[in-house]
């Protein structure tokens, strides 16, 4: 095996791979695409900067977690209810059922 054989082979290997490489077109107006897509997204954060802002401050922060708190609170108790009365529902209809006359 001679080493300037391997050597030629991969030179022209390289040359082949460098000649071969395809650079793919763009779709037409691709770059207005996407500007238009960062102007939509930052369109959709303006909305929510101010407001973030706003409830970062420490008191209106405590505030905001309290209700949050007191919100999620009262959906729970509210659910909670609920299954309770469906519950019920279901013993009540289960003991007066005549099917369970035996038990």
């Amino acid at each position: 095996m001679s080493e300037p054989s391997g050597a030629s082979n991969d030179s022209a290997l390289r040359t082949l791979l460098r000649e071969a490489r395809v650079t793919p077109e763009l779709p037409l107006r691709f770059q207005a695409a996407v500007w238009r897509r960062i102007e939509q997204t930052r369109a959709a954060r303006d909305w929510l900067g101010p407001i973030v802002s706003w409830l970062w401050r420490p008191r209106l922060a405590l505030a905001g977690a309290t209700a949050l708190l007191l919100f999620g609170g009262s959906l729970g108790l509210a659910e909670g209810v609920r299954l309770a009365k469906e519950n019920a529902k279901e013993r009540y209809v289960a003991a007066v059922s005549p099917l369970n006359a035996g038990n």
